[in-house]
């Protein structure tokens, strides 16, 4: 697992994260039946009938007034481009999920299983356009075998779309860590950090701090700032000054990587929007593409009629 997954994943074992995706991001009148207080983490290792490990996310049990309870598959997709078979994932380690309840829980019903809310969060630049339910991704069926068909629709949180459009709570550490990953420069992460600080003072938070700590330095400043050797720190503080201190020297390197990724990011939505669905290969020649290339190919967009076309010159 690389540091970005480490890093990502310890953050959403956190449970005041987690409850902060509940708290003004994600709506619905079913919040107010549940209790947060008895939120608790679940091992994610699922065993198919062929013996086959598959690992998760995370998942989340969280009890109802009523008795019952809500179980969160909290799936974390941190890459750069759109994973198109995430709803048959998603269909998968559902059915692996109630698989591994049924061996655990020995009151658990097979005739009564507990809800399961499946929802994708995802951090990359491009907006997400992979489908939301399993039946988008099959073919239609003759008539008669339509209702043979499964379907499995997942709620989506798009980091950057959230950001896009505002309205996200100031205090909210989800909101907050969103604002980070999409981040308007250098200046904006020391006044997030600081932010993220004071809304994690008191010893409950500790581990929380440690996780936004290792995230900010493999993760954030490396990604921003990539040619700079960044120093070992180990509070949340110590990152606000070293940003203060460096501000001078990084800051012109972080603007000039936030506009190339933000070009970047263009370029992939006006392919996306005229030639469809891009293979993997043009997006991993976009995003390693020289400024030059990438004004050239925005401009080639406007004549092609072909995909090949835009790379043209």
């Amino acid at each position: 697992m690389n540091k970005h997954d480490a890093s990502y994943r310890l953050l959403f074992h956190n449970p005041h994260l987690v409850r902060g995706l509940f708290q003004g991001i994600v709506r619905g009148p079913w919040l107010s039946t549940l209790d947060w207080e008895g939120l608790q983490a679940l091992p994610t290792d699922y065993i198919s009938d062929k013996l086959r490990q598959r690992q998760g996310d995370c998942v989340w049990r969280i009890p109802r007034r009523d008795g019952q309870a809500l179980f969160l598959l909290l799936m974390l997709e941190h890459q750069s481009n759109n994973d198109h078979a995430m709803a048959l994932r998603m269909l998968t380690y559902r059915g692996l999920l109630y698989e591994t309840l049924l061996r655990r829980e020995p009151g658990l019903s097979p005739t009564a299983l507990p809800a399961v809310l499946p929802l994708v969060l995802y951090s990359g630049v491009p907006r997400w356009s992979a489908a939301l339910d399993v039946g988008d991704l099959i073919e239609p069926a003759p008539p008669g075998l339509q209702a043979y068909q499964p379907t499995l629709r997942y709620l989506l949180l798009d980091e950057g779309q959230l950001v896009e459009q505002g309205g996200l709570p100031g205090d909210n550490l989800a909101a907050l860590l969103f604002r980070l990953e999409h981040n308007r420069g250098l200046e904006d992460v020391q006044n997030l950090i600081q932010t993220v600080y004071n809304c994690t003072e008191g010893p409950q938070y500790r581990e929380l701090r440690r996780a936004f700590v290792s995230w900010t330095r493999h993760v954030l400043l490396p990604r921003a700032l990539p040619q700079v050797q960044v120093p070992p720190v180990d509070d949340l503080l110590e990152i606000t000054d070293m940003l203060a201190d460096q501000s001078r020297s990084w800051t012109h390197q972080w603007k000039m990587e936030g506009i190339q990724e933000g070009e970047v990011a263009v370029l992939l939505r006006l392919l996306t929007r005229k030639f469809g669905v891009l293979p993997e290969p043009i997006e991993k020649r976009v995003r390693g593409a020289t400024t030059a290339q990438l004004e050239t190919w925005s401009l080639n967009i406007l004549d092609a009629e072909t995909l090949e076309e835009v790379f043209l010159g």
